[in-house]
């Protein structure tokens, strides 16, 4: 029987970004998993984030390819420059308020999945109005110096944690405005993001929100704040802002609802970015969707504080400090049996060391240390339980392509359908991979899995 993953064409998580500022930056890979009806599919196969298109490889036709290997390369330099512009402007925007409207010009957005940031590129806007601190010379570098290298921490498809250099730069920028302008905004919301998490920080943020009260960033590091503090209220209100500046988008949450249904009962839900973290969190407390479920936020981990508190609630954690695939893997193998699903919107990078105890569960990968017959799990999930609202009336870009993360569920069922020969049930299921699969542009992809079985 051929594996699935040979003839599928991956496709990786945009969910989210940044965290805070967090956005997984996809790759490719082959893995698999088994599952029950002896499917094996790939641990992170639809697993889609909204920026990021699908990247199929094309027969070649006869070329040249020294000439095509320089054309890649030229093509990497002007794609990093144009993301390095991009981060830029951002920061720009972030910092700096506007005396005057700016010039109505057509601008180019995209939206980090993870994170929620909106990224616009807009070379015409009016100058903004700058303050003293603004026009000195080290102002651009160390404002810069600090965005691009949280930037690239949050794009890491392997860890959390900034890395040495990442954070060097990130505190040799605090510092500067320490010295020179240590009533910023940029000082404050730098010093207290810088600090990834660490709650002892929070009157940075504060002052920062006191100064720029309506700043969407400043409002996620403040749901953020709450969520690791155990806040509940405040932290609702938080992300209503975010939801009512469209910072958080709302239909992530009719995604969040089915995601939680996924979750065994008492489960523990492990989520990677922006979006899924704080609409899985917004569900459960506005709308009392799975209160049993645990969420966890590989993010968040980062701080102390809270995982001291999971500490207290009876998880163990492992001796290192970075979070990242390693650090999943053994945390995974600690707390086994607490019932632990990982949220299929992180990056593939992380279900690889696990691939061999994970298990398509709707939404999710189900950790198990023993074969599990997920077959029944998601049968009863797709005919009874979830709401499905992502496929049957998905309404923007970012809907469309969450609704690719009900296919490996609807596959495994296809084929263990096919197997039992109950063909009215394969047609049933194939209206719905079919209409998915169109929705979210992964329609020939999919006609290959299903025909290869």
């Amino acid at each position: 029987m051929l594996r699935l993953l040979q003839i599928c064409i991956l496709i990786f998580s945009v969910f989210s970004a940044s965290a805070q500022e967090e956005s997984p930056v996809p790759a490719t890979n082959n893995s698999t998993n088994t599952n029950s009806g002896g499917t094996e599919l790939n641990s992170n196969m639809f697993n889609t984030t909204v920026e990021e298109e699908e990247t199929m490889e094309l027969d070649s036709v006869s070329v040249d390819k020294d000439a095509e290997k320089l054309k890649e390369v030229k093509g990497v330099s002007v794609e990093k420059e144009r993301k390095l512009k991009k981060a830029q402007t951002r920061a720009l925007k972030q910092t700096q308020q506007y005396e005057v409207e700016p010039l109505k010009v057509e601008a180019t957005e995209a939206e980090d999945m993870s994170t929620g940031a909106t990224i616009t590129l807009d070379d015409a806007a009016a100058p903004p109005s700058q303050s003293a601190y603004q026009l000195a010379p080290g102002y651009q570098d160390a404002n810069y110096g600090f965005t691009n290298s949280k930037n690239e921490a949050s794009q890491q498809p392997m860890q959390r944690t900034p890395s040495v250099a990442q954070q060097q730069e990130m505190d040799k920028a605090v510092g500067y405005f320490a010295t020179n302008a240590p009533n910023s905004f940029e000082y404050h919301y730098f010093a207290y993001t810088a600090g990834n998490h660490d709650v002892t920080r929070i009157e940075n943020l504060r002052a920062a929100e006191e100064i720029m009260p309506e700043n969407s960033d400043v409002h996620a590091q403040m749901a953020a704040y709450n969520i690791i503090t155990r806040d509940a209220d405040s932290a609702e209100m938080y992300i209503d802002k975010m939801l009512n500046s469209d910072r958080l988008n709302a239909n992530t949450l009719l995604y969040a609802e089915d995601l939680l249904l996924s979750v065994p009962d008492n489960g523990v839900l492990i989520t990677h970015g922006f979006d899924d973290t704080y609409s899985v969190y917004k569900k459960q407390q506005a709308d009392g969707v799975r209160e049993d479920v645990i969420l966890i936020s590989l993010d968040f981990l980062q701080s102390e504080f809270y995982r001291t508190l999971l500490k207290e609630d009876g998880f163990q954690f492992p001796e290192q400090e970075v979070i990242d695939v390693d650090f999943l893997k053994v945390f995974c193998e600690l707390n086994a049996s607490k019932s632990i699903s990982i949220s299929m919107t992180t990056p593939k990078e992380y279900f690889l060391p696990l691939q061999s105890n994970l298990y398509v569960t709707g939404l999710v990968f189900e950790y198990h240390q023993e074969v599990y017959n997920n077959f029944d799990r998601n049968e009863e999930l797709w005919n009874t339980r979830l709401s499905k609202h992502l496929i049957n009336d998905a309404e923007d870009e970012k809907s469309k392509q969450l609704s690719s993360n009900y296919l490996p569920m609807l596959l495994q069922l296809r084929k263990v359908y096919g197997q039992k020969e109950q063909k009215e049930k394969v047609k049933e299921i194939d209206k719905a991979i079919d209409k998915v699969s169109l929705q979210c542009r992964k329609y020939d992809q999919v006609q290959k899995l299903k025909s290869s079985y």
